[in-house]
């Protein structure tokens, strides 16, 4: 993953501006939602075919109360579980060489293609993807393939990263992004983050959303050791490459309670905003 591209997400720097929410939001020209107050600083409550990112704010406490805050959209796993589990083949990765030589790859979902089984949601440990009742798809973050893979000047980076005045996202070559981690992570435990660490460089063999984080993962809400369910190796092998027919029942039998709770949930939270 030398020459990959990725993006590197500093919380000690995060304000939480969410500067980034709407630089997704104007690049991809998605509207907003439309909310109510629940008592949280968190808006929009949940991603959804027009919100690809939004930032989490997470309370904790260590000797004081403390605002954390994690950026949260696809994390483009590169042992992706929504990309094995999905049935028509709607979810795949997708990869573009840019200027620099440098390889940009994403988890992509093609609309087209989705048949709204929700099966991605299911299988995903980060709980993102979730199918939209009103626009009949599967809509999430590119890492704004198609605005970086066009090179002009000002556009080579994403959005999101384009928009963050404190600095907490940077864009630029996997390897480096994590030297830069790393120095910056032993600079924190100097200063007496004793739980400061990074997150996302062997989880699901690689993130391209890599994390600087001052506390445990779970504290962010993130997945301490994130894996592909057991019922996706299942459906992997046995299953999708005879079209989910060879041993459907076997598969049946393993996720089909999970898989009838999550699609359910995720056509009620995805259709509460889209109405």
């Amino acid at each position: 993953m030398a020459n990959e591209k990725a993006i590197l997400v500093d919380t000690s720097k995060c304000t939480a501006c969410r500067a980034c929410q709407v630089a997704c939001k104007q690049w991809n020209q998605n509207s907003a939602d439309k909310t109510v107050n629940l008592g949280s600083y968190e808006n929009p409550p949940t991603l959804s075919s027009k919100t690809w990112m939004r930032i989490l704010f997470n309370e904790h406490f260590d000797g004081q109360m403390q605002w954390l805050f994690t950026k949260y959209q696809c994390m483009h796993c590169t042992d992706a579980a929504c990309v094995e589990v999905c049935p028509p083949n709607a979810t795949t990765h997708q990869e573009v060489t840019l200027k620099d030589g440098s390889v940009l790859k994403s988890v992509v979902t093609n609309p087209k293609k989705c048949v709204g089984c929700n099966y991605c949601r299911v299988a995903c440990p980060f709980d993102v993807p979730g199918y939209s009742e009103k626009k009949r798809g599967v809509f999430r973050c590119t890492m704004c393939m198609d605005r970086v893979s066009n090179a002009q000047p000002g556009f080579d980076i994403p959005a999101c990263v384009k928009a963050c005045a404190p600095g907490t996202l940077s864009f630029g070559n996997r390897d480096e992004l994590l030297l830069k981690a790393q120095a910056r992570v032993a600079k924190l435990k100097a200063e007496g983050h004793k739980d400061a660490q990074i997150y996302g460089n062997t989880q699901l063999k690689g993130l391209r959303y890599l994390y600087v984080l001052t506390a445990p993962p779970a504290s962010y809400n993130l997945p301490t050791d994130p894996k592909v369910p057991a019922s996706v190796e299942v459906w992997k092998v046995l299953a999708k490459p005879y079209g989910g027919l060879a041993a459907i029942g076997v598969v049946a039998a393993l996720i089909v309670n999970r898989v009838i709770a999550g699609r359910n949930r995720g056509l009620e939270e995805k259709h509460k905003l889209e109405t």
